[in-house]
Parts: structure tokens; sequence; C-alpha cells
């Protein structure tokens, strides 16, 4: 079998020498960095990257021999950006799916059954029975249709919503009853109980949703947005909400992170900011991916989930 060492570049770096114990075949050696900075100091001309995509994208820039990258993020836009391309770069798949499930039905759960308003409630010691929204009977839009997208769609069903979805080419993906494209983008709102943003950084999904967007939604909508934070326009978000055109929105991910103190998202009315935490890469799900990849890779097999960069996914 053929030698090999491959450079593992990421802030959690540190975990996957236990992970790794065991599992490499011989001639099969690794180096790791858990900064930039020392991701630049130690790399040493290895053909094969681990790494976080902001990680790797600086090393790009020194002009390595790097054959393949292995992206411990789902998303990949710092190397979709970069002018390097000259390389196999691939993705993450069916890790992601069972945590953003679990966040945003846990978001849509908490805003039925008015969570936030009767703590206020037990806070004030007022006692007043008030029902709870159901989920029967309404419709979610998810903004994506790819493996997370479907994922949180067939868990969905299960509660009684009609789930509808949104992607690029209007194909038909199961288990979506409806599928939507940028030219029917207004029903697809006008329809949607929930908007759930899963879609990938591109030209094509910057300010996707923009002020005329919540001008279609329902007064009584709630945009979920999980993916990538250039999909809304944060200015028009602030003012739909101010404006009581949307109910709410939930926010996990933005344009520039961490978000700026001075940010009015802050302070929107109704609504909820947390910090890029509704899907994590834990070392112990992306060294499963990169396990299979490098097998393949020794193999000099076709490697699983290679990212399109023309695509940008």
């Amino acid at each position: 079998m053929k030698s090999l060492s491959f450079f593992i570049a990421a802030h959690n770096g540190a975990e996957y020498p236990d992970l790794l114990k065991g599992r490499l075949g011989k001639g099969i050696d690794y180096r790791v960095a858990t900064t930039i900075e020392e991701s630049l100091a130690q790399y040493d001309g290895q053909q094969v990257l681990l790494a976080r995509p902001d990680f790797a994208a600086a090393i790009l820039n020194t002009q390595p021999p790097i054959d393949w990258i292995q992206s411990t993020w789902a998303g990949v836009t710092p190397l979709i950006n970069h002018p390097n391309k000259n390389y196999t770069l691939t993705g993450v798949k069916k890790v992601f799916g069972e945590q953003m499930t679990e966040y945003v039905l846990a978001q849509i759960l908490h805003h039925e059954l008015r969570i936030k308003e009767r703590g206020e409630q037990q806070r004030q010691k007022v006692w007043k029975a008030q029902g709870s929204g159901r989920l029967a009977g309404k419709v979610i839009g998810i903004l994506g249709t790819g493996s997370i997208g479907a994922e949180l769609a067939n868990s969905a069903a299960q509660l009684g919503v009609k789930v509808i979805g949104y992607n690029s080419s209007g194909n038909p993906v199961k288990p979506f009853e409806e599928i939507f494209t940028k030219d029917s983008l207004t029903e697809f709102l006008e329809q949607s109980d929930y908007v759930i943003g899963i879609l990938p950084d591109l030209p094509s999904t910057t300010n996707l949703i923009d002020a005329s967007s919540f001008q279609s939604m329902k007064e009584t909508a709630l945009l979920i947005n999980v993916g990538r934070g250039n999909l809304i326009d944060d200015d028009a978000l602030c003012a739909a909400l101010n404006n009581g055109e949307i109910a709410g929105a939930v926010l996990d991910v933005f344009k520039k992170e961490p978000l700026s103190a001075d940010s009015s998202l802050w302070t929107a009315k109704n609504c909820t900011i947390t910090p890029h935490i509704a899907a994590m890469s834990y070392p112990k799900d992306i060294v499963e991916v990169f396990l299979k990849n490098l097998e393949r890779y020794m193999a000099e097999e076709s490697l699983l989930y290679q990212i399109d960069f023309d695509k940008g996914y």
C-alpha cells in the first residue's frame, strides 16, 4: 500500500488523534494544527487536507501541492471564492440533517406552544389558560431540498404538516409535496406558515428574502434561517419585524459572524438569535466521512460528496 501524510487543520483538531487511533493503514500519518497561524507554520506540503474551509483557504494562499481537501463544514464558501481550484473538494453529508431538524422543529414547537409568553406569565404570576397553536394543517416551506432539507421534510411530515420546497431546478424531490423556483417564490412564500432557509451561499441566493418577500409572507409566518446568512436582507427583515409584517424570525447564521454588537437584529421585535449552533461539526461525525473517502482515495476511486466549484455545492 502506498504511503500518505495528510494535514488536519481545525479548531478542534486535537480531538482527531483519539478518533483516528488504530484506524489508519500502515504508511499513513498526519499532522495537526488548531489555528490558522499554526496551520501556516506547520503545514509541510501534504497533498491531503482535513480542514475547516477558512483554514484550508489560508493554506491554499501558499500555493501548496494540494490534491484533495475534505471539508469539516457543510458550507465551503471560503474555498469556492478562492482562485485555486486545482484539486478535489469534498463536503460533508448525512451528518448535519438530524441536528438541524431537531433545532428547527424545536423552534417551531416553541413558537406554537407560546413558550416565551407562558414563561413571562409565570414570572408575573399570571394564570392565563389560553390555547396553544397546532402544527396540524400548517404549511412548512423549506428553501433548499438537498439532504438536510429532505431530512427535515421527512420529520415535519410526521407531525401532520404539509411540506413544500424551493430549489433552483424545479425538479420534484421526495417527500416534498410541491416544488417552487425563483419564478414562483411569491407563491411559495404566500403558502408558508413557516419559511425555513437551508440554501447554500451563492450569488443566486444572496438577499433572496428581501422586502418584497416579506410583503408576500403571512403576517403570522415565522422565518427560520439555518443555512447561510447571505439569504436574507437584514435591513428589510428588521423593518418587517418591527412593522409586524411577519410574526417573528429565528436566525442562526449571519452575513458576518460573530454578529456585531451594533447590528439592529439584536433588538428587532420578535427576533431570536443563536450563534451558529444549529448544526455543529463534531469530529466524531466528520472523521467517519473522512475515513470513507480516505479509503477511496488510497484505492484511487471516486470520492463521495464532491463539490462542484461552478455550482458552489
